[in-house]
């Protein structure tokens, strides 16, 4: 693939471990520095790279009538769940493989169904209208994820991705951290995605590509992180907040460098 590796095998222990043990105060920290990042009224308690307007712009393209069904798939504490819930009057279910953040969804009382779980694994009732991951369908092996999406949902369903994109070849130490130490089998272009969609049985509605913002995002959360590195530490610990830093550094150097994007990309089941 334009001189990157092949998908690695997808690591979900890897992924629970990341989010459950090496991030797990990650909560904590989102709060404090993604205000600074997105705006207070653009922060919603989203984990992934998206404003709150963002988020509502993929609702929106994946023209889902009120009441669907739908499931976040990665859904962390559930905030973006019950945000979509409220702004597009769905009817949301969120899955997820860190127990941390479910359980501290489940504390927040939110009107949205959390599950504790792997998504190949759980046995949902019915089908759905629409599924969708912002910032968590890095973890999975797109073609198997996709299959698996097509399986969930209904005929015309729905499927959206906001995720992160390759945009040119990638060297060999920044491959390996935004893969290996994220936990992610490899990073798609967004062609790469439409076509591995079209062997699932979708076709591509939208491609919405937000790289600008994302650059102007992650600019801000490296500058957040250092202003208010004491707050942080004293929040988690000093090796949390080198560590917190270090990945969203190198992840910004290398979008610098014009080779990682974001996109949404919208889908509709075809077959």
């Amino acid at each position: 693939m334009n001189g990157n590796p092949s998908p690695a095998p997808e690591d979900f222990a890897g992924v629970q471990a990341l989010y459950d043990e090496t991030m797990a105060d990650n909560a904590r920290v989102h709060d404090l520095i993604y205000p600074h990042v997105f705006g207070p009224d653009q922060y919603i308690g989203q984990f992934s790279d998206n404003s709150a307007n963002e988020l509502r712009l993929m609702g929106s393209l994946m023209q889902l009538a009120p009441g669907s069904r739908v499931l976040d798939l990665g859904c962390g504490r559930g905030l973006v769940a019950a945000f979509l819930a409220r702004e597009m009057e769905w009817s949301v279910t969120g899955i997820d493989l860190s127990l941390v953040s479910v359980a501290a969804g489940r504390d927040r009382d939110h009107d949205v169904e959390l599950i504790a779980g792997n998504v190949y694994e759980h046995a949902f009732p019915g089908p759905f209208d629409g599924i969708y991951s912002t910032g968590a369908a890095c973890h999975f092996d797109a073609a198997r994820l996709f299959a698996r999406a097509r399986a969930l949902l209904r005929p015309g369903g729905r499927l959206a991705i906001f995720e992160r994109t390759r945009l040119g070849d990638i060297d060999a130490d920044d491959w390996n951290r935004l893969t290996r130490d994220w936990k992610c089998p490899h990073v798609y272009t967004t062609q790469e995605y439409g076509e591995l969609l079209a062997v699932a049985g979708f076709r591509v509605r939208h491609v919405v590509d937000t790289t600008e913002r994302f650059r102007l995002w992650q600019e801000r959360s490296v500058d957040a992180r250092k202003a208010l590195r004491e707050e942080i530490v004293a929040a988690t610990s000093q090796d949390y907040f080198e560590t917190s830093l270090a990945l969203a550094a190198y992840e910004h150097d290398v979008s610098k460098k014009g080779l990682l994007g974001y996109a949404a990309v919208i889908a509709e089941a075809v077959s």
